[in-house]
C-alpha cells in the first residue's frame, strides 16, 4: 500500500512534466505531417481554414461545459479584442507559419518558434509593459540572451555548414530562394505571435475566462482566414485530396490535438508550474522534429542548424532565467512590504 501512494505521489509531482513532453511530441508531429502533406500541393491556407473549424467547435463545447456560470458578460470591446487577436494570432501567426512549411523544414520552423519568447520581450520592453534595466544582471541577461538568440535565428538561416548526419535523400532546403521566402513568413508570423502574446495579456484582465475567450479568438480568426482563402484559392482548392487519409489526419489532428487539447494541457500546467516552466520546455520541439524528421522523411541534419538551435534555446534559457529571477525579487518585494509594520 505504502508503495502504491508513493508512486501516486511521485506521478503526481511529475505529471506536469510529462504533459509538457506529450504536448512538445504532439506538436513536432503535427509539424512533419503539415510538411508531408503540403509537399503534395495540398492549400496550406484551405488546410488552416478547416483545422480551426475543428478546433472552434472542440474549445466551444470545452467552454459551454467547464465557464458555464463564470463567463464575465460580453461587451462590444472585448469582441472587438477577440476580432484583431483572431487577426494576429491565426491569419497572420498560425497561417505564415504553415505557409513556411512549403518553403523550409519542420525543424527551422521550430527554432523560429523558440525565437517568440525573445522576440515578445523586446516589443513588451517598446510598448513599457516589461522594466529592463541594463544595470543590474537580470538586465544584461535578458539583453544577452535575445541577441544569442537573433545570433542563432540567423545562423539558421544563412550557414549550412557540413552534413553532420547523413540521410538517404538530400534534405532539399538549402540557403536559397525557398529559404529566404520561408524565412520571411517565419518572421511575419513570429511578429504577430508576439503582438498576439502582448495583447492577450492585457485582455484577460479584462475577461478572465480563457476557453471563451480563446473559442471567440478561434472563431473570428477562422472567418478571417476563410475569406482570404476564398479570394485567393480556387474553388476545387476546397475539396480536399484523401492521399491515404493523411489530409483527414492532418485536419484532425491540428484541430483536436495541438489547437485544442494541446492548449487546455498548457493552460492546466500554467495553473500548476507558472509560465516560466511551460516556456522551459519549447526547445523540445526542435529536438523531437529533428529526430521525427530524420526517422520518416529522411532529411539530413547540418551543422548550422544544430548550432543555431544551440544558440536559440541558450538565448531563450537565459531570458527565462532573467524573468524568473525579476519574479523572485518582486515576490520577496511583496512579502516584505506585508511584513512590514504600519508605524
Amino acid at each position: 500500500m505504502e508503495f502504491w501512494l508513493r508512486l501516486r505521489s511521485a506521478f503526481n509531482n511529475y505529471k506536469p512534466h510529462l504533459v509538457m513532453i506529450l504536448v512538445k511530441i504532439c506538436l513536432a508531429g503535427f509539424l512533419i505531417l503539415l510538411q508531408t502533406v503540403l509537399s503534395n500541393e495540398i492549400s496550406a491556407l484551405v488546410l488552416v481554414v478547416y483545422q480551426h473549424i475543428v478546433s472552434t467547435l472542440l474549445l466551444s463545447a470545452l467552454a459551454f461545459f467547464l465557464e458555464k456560470g463564470k463567463r464575465p458578460p460580453l461587451s462590444l470591446k472585448i469582441l472587438c479584442y477577440a476580432f484583431i487577436m483572431g487577426l494576429l494570432g491565426i491569419v497572420i501567426c498560425q497561417l505564415f507559419f504553415t505557409l513556411s512549411l512549403q518553403f523550409i523544414s519542420a525543424v527551422y520552423e521550430s527554432i523560429a518558434m523558440n525565437m517568440l519568447a525573445a522576440t515578445t520581450f523586446v516589443m513588451a520592453v517598446v510598448f513599457r509593459q516589461e522594466s529592463f534595466q541594463f544595470k543590474n544582471i537580470s538586465g544584461q541577461a535578458k539583453a544577452l540572451g535575445v541577441a544569442v538568440s537573433v545570433t542563432g535565428a540567423t545562423t539558421v538561416v544563412l550557414w549550412d555548414g557540413p552534413v553532420v548526419l547523413k540521410s538517404s535523400s538530400s534534405s532539399g532546403f538549402t540557403a536559397t530562394w525557398d529559404a529566404i521566402i520561408g524565412g520571411i513568413l517565419l518572421v511575419i508570423a513570429v511578429l504577430g505571435g508576439s503582438s498576439w502574446d502582448i495583447l492577450v495579456g492585457y485582455v484577460t484582465r479584462y475577461y478572465p475566462a480563457d476557453l471563451s475567450l480563446t473559442t471567440m479568438i478561434l472563431f473570428f480568426g477562422t472567418i478571417q482566414t476563410a475569406v482570404i482563402t476564398a479570394f485567393i484559392e480556387k474553388r476545387s482548392s476546397w475539396e480536399l485530396k484523401w492521399e491515404g487519409g493523411m489530409v483527414l489526419l492532418v485536419i484532425l489532428y491540428g484541430g483536436i490535438l495541438v489547437t485544442g487539447l494541446s492548449y487546455y494541457a498548457q493552460l492546466w500546467c500554467i495553473r500548476e508550474k507558472g509560465p516560466v516552466f511551460m516556456e522551459s520546455y519549447s526547445p523540445l520541439v526542435i529536438v523531437f522534429s529533428v529526430i521525427l524528421e530524420t526517422l520518416f522523411l529522411k532529411t539530413s541534419v547540418y551543422l548550422g542548424s544544430i548550432v543555431g538551435a544551440v544558440l536559440v534555446v541558450a538565448g531563450l534559457y537565459l531570458l527565462l532565467w532573467a524573468k524568473a529571477k525579476d519574479t523572485a525579487q518582486e515576490s520577496m518585494q511583496g512579502d516584505e512590504s506585508i511584513n512590514s509594520p504600519l508605524i
